[in-house]
């Protein structure tokens, strides 16, 4: 097939452009020719896959992502394509892959948490309704023909908010690199990247990944500091963001057990220098890192507000924070995961599920949607 794959820009960090990365060499190396339509990629010389810069006004959020999705549609238009598959809201595409979730809900859940002053402010903000124009137009005005939800919680947010009929979204969850993000991974890293941050072998690492810290709970996190029961923990912060105005919110005596690091090329030897792998989002479609952490055999504490809450089963495989905005239901789940005995057996069996999201299974779902595209002319 000959397939257009639109994305505003790749970098290193982030589970969306992550997956973009992967998904698009992957569906080169299969044979297909793959053009990708971005403002920003690091191109590379593998063949089947070419990259179409698109000239991109950056002046704010509002004139960036408007000229992106006009430019996006005008430069798709010039050839023909059997699959147009989109991950952002433009103005052309065949399929939508919803991987940053529904916007709609995401400002829902976000306003629990705002000043009147502030949600006046929000429902004001040109950007956030220029999204939610895109939106509606994707969702409500056959703005495509197929919807990709990541998760069945995205799938449900979509149809709570926008009239979608069930057989126009089609649900595929993400794969993980299984030899990458590994148990074996423990052995080869573990001891090199404690060292390096100091960090002594008995203590247990808990990890965070992820950037825009409001969206994934971080100040929640912090808070919780206050309330776990074993003093010999670290955390260890991973991701790009205002690191000082988010350390305010932890108790000031635990500051000095704090870890902030940039995003990671090879972030999979992090997750093998930690023990517990926590991400307390608002609002998460899915969340990428949490299979990276499963697949590495860490058992993780996810947020009842992410997609992957729903393929965990509680106490076997991980745990499940019910309101992630809530300090002392992390900490108690985070003191739960104290026993070195139920991490390693949750961690054997985060590993036994991660195996089941394979990255071919991943493809085998897109391509699926793919043909039921084409066979309906």
């Amino acid at each position: 097939m000959k397939i257009a794959v639109i994305r505003q820009k790749y970098v290193n960090y982030g589970g969306a452009e992550s997956f973009v990365a992967q998904y698009t060499s992957q569906l080169a190396h299969a044979g297909h020719e793959v053009h990708i339509f971005a403002s920003q990629w690091k191109s590379g010389k593998q063949p089947n896959l070419f990259v179409h810069p698109i000239p991109t006004l950056t002046f704010n959020a509002f004139v960036r992502t408007l000229s992106f999705a006009r430019n996006a549609a005008r430069e798709v238009r010039k050839q023909r394509f059997d699959i147009v598959q989109s991950h952002e809201r433009t103005f052309y595409q065949d399929v939508y892959r919803a991987g940053d979730g529904c916007h709609r809900e995401w400002l829902e859940q976000r306003k629990k948490f705002l000043s009147p002053l502030k949600k006046w402010g929000l429902a004001l903000n040109p950007f956030h309704n220029l999204i939610l124009a895109l939106e509606k137009r994707l969702f409500e005005k056959n703005g495509c023909r197929k919807i990709i939800a990541i998760s069945q919680m995205v799938k449900r947010d979509i149809q709570k908010h926008y009239k979608v009929a069930d057989d126009k979204i089609t649900v595929v969850y993400n794969g993980v690199e299984l030899q990458r993000f590994h148990p074996k991974n423990k052995t080869l890293f573990r001891k090199a990247v404690r060292q390096n941050l100091c960090i002594p072998e008995d203590v247990v690492v808990i990890l965070f990944v992820g950037s825009g810290f409001e969206r994934k709970g971080l100040k929640f996190l912090l808070q919780s500091l206050e309330f776990l029961k074993s003093d010999n923990w670290r955390l260890l912060l991973m991701g790009k963001g205002n690191w000082d105005r988010y350390l305010d919110f932890a108790p000031e005596g635990k500051r000095k057990k704090i870890n902030t690091l940039e995003p990671k090329d090879d972030i999979e030897k992090y997750y093998a220098a930690a023990d517990i792998f926590v991400l307390p989002s608002i609002y998460e479609p899915f969340g990428n890192a949490n299979l990276e952490a499963l697949a590495t055999g860490l058992p993780i504490v996810a947020s009842g507000h992410s997609g992957a809450a729903e393929i965990l089963e509680p106490g076997e495989n991980g745990l499940v924070v019910r309101n992630p905005a809530d300090p002392k239901e992390i900490a108690d789940k985070i003191n739960t995961l104290f026993d070195p005995n139920l991490r390693e057996s949750m961690g054997h069996k985060a590993r036994l599920l991660a195996e089941q999201f394979t990255q071919e299974k991943n493809m085998g779902g897109m391509m699926q949607v793919y043909e039921e595209i084409k066979n309906s002319g």
